[in-house]
């Protein structure tokens, strides 16, 4: 498989991930981007991830979050709901437990990272 037949499958996938709302308005960020690069690394978020991509938000939705705050958020109906993370309300999370997926918003720095934890083997080998 080609590099552009393998980066177009994982937006794809990834594209499904994510909240309809946002879905169409993130882009694979560079690769050099890394988690320890970002503010929100610091944070402690209680949700210690086995992976994580850093994707590029819309300029458009990071002004709207940025001028509106919550208000200007895309909607994530099957995640919790976004809550904000510190007192300027520029830096977001959205949880969804079942999927062991936390989504962190950044709208001054414009970006959105998608942490996910892996289920042990233990309980995948597990049948009721």
């Amino acid at each position: 498989m080609n590099a552009l037949r393998l980066h177009m499958k994982l937006v794809r996938r990834l594209r499904k991930l994510l909240p309809p709302g946002l879905a169409g308005k993130v882009a694979l960020a560079a690769p050099d981007a890394g988690w320890s690069g970002s503010p929100l690394a610091r944070l402690a978020l209680g949700a210690a991830g086995n992976g994580c991509l850093r994707l590029r938000l819309d300029r458009v939705v990071a002004a709207a979050v940025r001028q509106h705050g919550m208000a200007g958020l895309p909607a994530a109906p099957d995640w919790s709901g976004w809550q904000p993370l510190g007192r300027r309300r520029l830096h977001f999370k959205a949880v969804q437990p079942e999927e062991r997926q936390v989504l962190l918003l950044d709208a001054l720095h414009e970006c959105v990272w998608l942490l996910w934890r892996e289920p042990s083997p233990m309980r995948m080998n597990r049948k009721y």
